[in-house]
């Protein structure tokens, strides 16, 4: 009988050829499931079998971490956390979940991370000292990505959001604005911290030539905006243009112009930050960085894999470039 091909096996198993190639080749990033079908198909078209490598299981848990907040924010996180996810099963790695309520940290849910026997461990935005604390002292990698708070001792994935806000308050003063705010909040977040000290920056290194503005509020209760406090300083202060500290902030900061009756870009021009879906939509299309969610992703995991593997020394902190999408929300200042 003629040895099948990988096509053949492949259209008897509704499946594609590299997966049926993956699943005979022993890799890792093929279910159970598949593979078993996979061989067995091929068996009955006449495949040699006997020969084919053993697919190795890996010793090795990665567990990821996030609450159940940060979990329900499909349209950000979950890109991040898909390509981790998928990145560590194609390095031979096995992933488990563990969710937890930030408001209800306490001795029993602390003892089962302690007592988990997991080689690494990922932490996706919300990471509280008590859980950082208890990861730490096993001696493991221990990975926050996006760091909603500074943690000394654990690798922290970090946006370029000092450079990038700095680039935007660049752009704007280019574009002939003197009189730019920042909108934000200090306390959210140490992404929000670093976006308004990238602004301060800016203005300080141009200050012969511009006004600074910040305007930040609290956050506490997650609205992303304090209507009167921008609406206060757009009545008080001649500005042209906003940056603000993330994409949802500046759709509300939009909101808020629209009912001084003013218009974005022409009276006002607004950045924000974050590259959302919905900013691509609006009206006017939203100004923004991007921030490269499945690349991301995939070098949390890589680190993650080397440092299991390899045993390597553990960064402080990793700066992934976020690029501009400059879209309708800003212009030049008009003469």
């Amino acid at each position: 009988m003629k040895k099948p091909t990988l096509d053949q096996i492949a259209k008897e198993c509704g499946v594609t050829k590299g997966l049926v190639s993956r699943a005979l080749g022993g890799k890792n990033n093929v279910s159970d499931a598949t593979r078993e079908r996979i061989i067995r198909k091929a068996t009955e078209l006449g495949y040699d079998t006997s020969k084919l490598k053993v697919h190795k299981v890996s010793s090795n848990r990665v567990l990821l971490i996030g609450s159940s907040r940060i979990l329900f924010k499909e349209d950000f996180w979950q890109p991040i956390i898909t390509s981790i996810s998928s990145t560590l099963s194609r390095n031979n790695l096995i992933v488990e979940y563990f969710t937890f309520e930030e408001e209800q940290i306490d001795d029993v849910l602390l003892k089962k991370l302690k007592e988990s026997s997991c080689s690494a461990f990922i932490i996706i935005h919300v990471a509280p000292k008590q859980i950082v604390d208890a990861l730490v002292a096993k001696h493991k990698p221990v990975v926050v990505v996006d760091p909603k708070t500074f943690h000394a001792d654990a690798t922290q994935f970090k946006f370029s959001n000092y450079d990038s806000v700095y680039a935007a308050t660049q752009r704007l003063i280019e574009q002939g604005h003197t009189h730019i705010a920042f909108y934000g909040s200090d306390s959210h977040s140490l992404s929000f911290r670093e976006r308004h000290e990238g602004y301060m920056a800016c203005m300080e290194n141009h200050k012969k030539q511009v006004f600074p503005c910040s305007i930040i509020f609290d956050n506490e209760n997650k609205y992303y905006a304090n209507e009167e406090m921008l609406t206060e300083a757009l009545n008080k202060m001649p500005i042209t243009a906003i940056v603000c500290a993330n994409d949802i902030i500046a759709m509300n900061a939009i909101k808020t112009i629209n009912k001084l009756n003013k218009k974005v870009p022409d009276d006002i021009s607004v950045i924000g930050f974050d590259n959302i879906r919905t900013g691509e939509f609006m009206s006017p299309q939203l100004s923004t960085f991007n921030i490269p969610r499945q690349e991301i992703g995939e070098e949390v995991a890589k680190y993650v894999a080397n440092s299991i593997k390899f045993h390597q020394i553990a960064l402080s902190q990793i700066v992934v470039r976020c690029d501009f999408i400059e879209r309708e929300s800003n212009k030049e200042v008009t003469k």
